[in-house]
């Protein structure tokens, strides 16, 4: 059988330095300790919990059956094999090595329970729900209702997560799973403190202790690196890399990621398709990217990275000015009465940008304005703290950000945008040929045949501009010279490992 991937707070600066005074920076180096900063932070850690395990990975304190390496290839982790057995049954064997955080070993059991617990408890998991399982040894054979080709890949997914269910810690606070570390200390939306997990089965880790730190301004971060009040931070946007380049105190580690800026068009508020059409070829994205973000996203009409296999680029919109111009005078948008705005039946469009606290959002939505007051368009930016506007349709133009690819396979973002109770789906039911496709994609296991299904389901959406992608986010670290293997990785959620390590 073809291979399936290819299976695929905001705190003050002062607050800072209450954590870290500077005058301990080489003290905290000679004693192995860490403090970084990240734009994102949990208010639980329980990973089979909403999006939960993606910190949960993040800090080194779980793992998953199976990981994506650096090729965005599938590899085993806590499981040694895999076996496809038909459509509707896999046969995985697990390590026989690892012991959880507190000692216990993690068994075939254990992993059942944690398999039956997230796809009770998180819906992105459902397809697991009436799921049965067979155990033999160190072996467990999970029987699916629905047929699911891509299982391993969908078992590397952070919220999947092995933990110890029958620990009496609290799931929330103090998770006790398989990684390099272990929670000492974790206040919700605030931060976490780290210390090796001594019964680690893949190698000693290297830091004695680590604090993470929900550090939301970039300006004060950039700060706090600078007096040595944080010794790395996670969302350095492109001021700070100018900044901190040149100064051999500090590394900076970036990567493309397939984390992709996408803006949602309100399928209740932007139904004509000219008008659609008109905004998406007004954006241009090679500025965007170039210049207003010094080229720290790349460019992109599709979903999924340019050296993906499942990227499309043809039929692509190219930014075109005075063509988006020409196609809204021709569908009867016309400023009828001089006031510099365009208007229909006599009513000019005002449209609400609306998007949230996260990486470089505010700058694009800022270029949206100016884009479409060049267009005529009046518009207003609302900004948020989260991105439930896309929920309860506060928007006309919705800005999000999504890592597409966090498993190395398309189906997980397909059926996320576009099938019925999708999480991220704002844009309305599929049309029963793009259902037809999505099944096919579900059913399908040879990887060409994928690709293809891929395109294909593409070439049906992306016309409809009701989701217009502008460009995949580079990941940027910035760091203390001394901190070594702390680097980004494309999906966005393996960061804390066992090499990460002081040269001190």
């Amino acid at each position: 059988m073809p291979s399936l991937i290819k299976i695929i707070v905001s705190l003050s600066l002062l607050a800072l330095s209450g954590c870290v005074p500077n005058t301990s920076h080489v003290e905290n180096m000679h004693q192995n300790t860490m403090h970084i900063g990240t734009e994102q932070f949990p208010s639980s850690l329980d990973s089979g919990l909403e999006w939960n395990g993606w910190f949960t990975v993040r800090y080194g304190i779980g793992e998953t059956l199976f990981t994506v390496d650096d090729q965005m290839v599938l590899q085993p982790c806590l499981a040694e094999a895999v076996d496809f057995i038909d459509a509707y049954t896999w046969r995985i064997t697990l390590r026989s090595d690892v012991k959880f955080s507190d000692g216990s070993v993690m068994d075939v059991e254990s992993v059942r329970n944690n398999l039956q617990r997230v796809s009770q408890v998180n819906p992105r998991a459902s397809f697991l729900k009436d799921a049965t399982y067979d155990i033999d040894g160190n072996q467990l054979t999970i029987h699916t209702t629905s047929m699911c080709v891509t299982l391993p890949s969908e078992l590397s997914d952070p919220m999947f997560s092995i933990l110890n269910l029958s620990s009496s810690n609290d799931k929330d606070s103090i998770p006790v799973g398989t990684g390099p570390y272990q929670v000492q200390s974790f206040t919700a939306d605030k931060d976490v403190t780290l210390i090796p997990n001594t019964y680690y089965w893949n190698g000693q880790p290297k830091v004695n202790e680590i604090t993470v730190s929900k550090v939301l301004e970039k300006e004060t971060a950039l700060l706090a690196l600078e007096n040595h009040e944080l010794d790395a931070y996670t969302d350095i946007n492109p001021q700070g890399i100018q900044q901190l380049q040149n100064n051999n105190d500090f590394t900076i580690q970036s990567i493309p990621s397939s984390r992709v800026y996408s803006l949602y068009l309100n399928p209740k508020t932007l139904e004509d398709s000219t008008l659609r059409q008109a905004i998406a070829i007004a954006i241009d994205k090679d500025t965007i990217a170039n210049h207003l973000l010094e080229g720290n996203i790349t460019p992109t009409y599709s979903p999924f990275p340019s050296d993906s296999m499942y990227a499309y680029e043809a039929d692509k919109n190219i930014y075109n000015l005075d063509q988006a111009k020409q196609l809204l005078k021709d569908a009867g948008y016309v400023d009828t009465n001089n006031d510099g705005y365009i208007d229909i039946d006599g009513k000019n469009i005002n449209l609400r940008i609306s998007y949230y606290k996260r990486l470089s959002l505010e700058a694009i939505a800022t270029q949206l304005q100016s884009t479409l007051k060049k267009l005529g368009i009046q518009s207003e930016v609302n900004v948020y703290e989260s991105s439930g506007y896309l929920e309860t349709k506060d928007y006309d133009l919705g800005l999000y950000s999504m890592v597409t690819m966090p498993t190395g396979d398309p189906a997980y973002y397909f059926n996320a945008l576009l099938a019925d109770g999708g999480s991220v789906n704002y844009i309305g039911s599929p049309s029963e040929q793009l259902q037809q496709l999505l099944d096919q994609l579900n059913t399908t296991s040879d990887t060409e045949a994928r690709s293809q299904i891929s395109m294909d389901i593409q070439k049906l959406y992306l016309p409809d501009n009701f989701v217009i992608y502008i460009g995949f986010v580079n990941l940027n670290f910035a760091m203390d010279s001394h901190i070594k293997n702390f680097v980004p990785h494309e999906t966005d959620y393996y960061q804390i490992t066992k090499d990460l390590e002081i040269d001190s």
